[in-house]
């Protein structure tokens, strides 16, 4: 039997127990979001061991760390961390969550200047003072060309890093990775479809009967000259989209045009499969499909979001956003 079990940790509180919870996570967006239903009322333990009744809202204030975890049985995993953004005092209380991203959307800089160095020297700056951690998987140099920032955010100059640098930018909780989504290595899940799957009628087979298209990345040399990578390994005709960035180090263009290539075109499946709070999902996983009545069906696929929600009256689910093929070769 599967009994359905979760917990909210609210800083400087015991654990309780959620009337519902909801949560989405993207590796293409910065913030991590969560909403939290709690009863109006709640119980406060006093330092003799007695009660009182008070109003949950007014204990619950923004900036406070949360976070929570559901499975089946106790056997629960966190699936959301963050800070509380606001509250809403509703009947029962509705309570909105951001991820880490909300710390560095409270740092501000009048003038920060870097020269010549790496996005990985830029990004132990802007998470001075946080509690955000850099990711060990995140490539050890990128080169970072001399710029200045007046009057931005630490969260706005890491928003501006990912444009220009075309980088995808993602927290894992209070972990920040910054780097290529095609060397990205995450953990594999399996799903089985019509086992361990509710609904796959939102996965769709990309056929590509229109033509591909061709990424170039264009960099205006100090000379003024052009200079444009094209991305690698692909072979069919299509038509060619030119991007501009301001990298010069070819190895790291030649990464981010790949990037670029790979995320354009999407070959594979993409759209999306409902399964239930088990197994653990997240961003920047390789789910391995499993269909034994379509073999064409199955393979692995890059995790690009996760949507999940939780409440005792319709059950626990996890929406798995699937996105380009890991082991297809049509574009190779």
């Amino acid at each position: 039997m599967f009994i359905m079990t979760g917990n909210i940790e609210f800083e400087g509180y015991e654990a309780v127990k959620p009337s519902s919870l909801k949560w989405d996570r993207n590796i293409d967006n910065l913030f991590d979001t969560a909403t939290i239903v709690v009863p109006a009322m709640c119980r406060m333990k006093n330092a003799d061991n007695t009660y009182k009744i008070v109003r949950t809202g007014d204990q619950i204030k923004e900036g406070l760390k949360v976070q929570f975890a559901v499975g089946y049985n106790g056997r629960n995993k966190t699936v959301f961390k963050g800070f509380v953004n606001r509250v809403d005092f509703k009947i029962p209380v509705e309570i909105s969550c951001e991820g880490y991203a909300y710390q560095l959307r409270k740092k501000f800089y009048t003038n920060l200047s870097f020269g010549k160095t790496t996005v990985k020297k830029v990004l132990q700056e802007l998470i001075k003072g946080t509690d955000i951690k850099l990711s060990s998987k995140m490539p050890n140099k990128i080169d970072f060309e001399p710029a200045q920032f007046k009057h931005y955010t630490a969260l706005q100059i890491l928003e501006w890093i990912k444009e220009k640098y075309f980088l995808t930018v993602y927290f894992f909780f209070d972990e920040l990775y910054v780097g290529w989504r095609a060397t990205y290595k995450g953990e594999v899940v399996k799903h089985r479809l019509n086992w361990n799957v509710a609904n796959d009628s939102n996965l769709v087979l990309n056929t590509y009967t229109g033509s591909i298209v061709h990424i170039e990345l264009e960099t205006r040399l100090p000379t003024g000259v052009k200079h444009k990578t094209k991305a690698k390994n692909v072979v069919k005709a299509g038509d060619v989209k030119t991007k501009k960035t301001i990298m010069t180090n070819a190895a790291d263009k030649q990464h981010a045009a790949n990037d670029a290539q790979l995320i354009e075109n999407r070959i594979g499946y993409s759209g999306s499969i409902t399964g239930f709070l088990e197994p653990y999902v997240e961003p920047g996983m390789t789910d391995e499909l499993i269909d034994k009545k379509f073999n064409e069906r199955q393979g692995l696929f890059f995790v690009e979001g996760v949507s999940g929600s939780y409440s005792k009256s319709g059950g626990g689910r996890q929406e798995v956003k699937i996105s380009y093929a890991l082991n297809d070769n049509t574009h190779k």
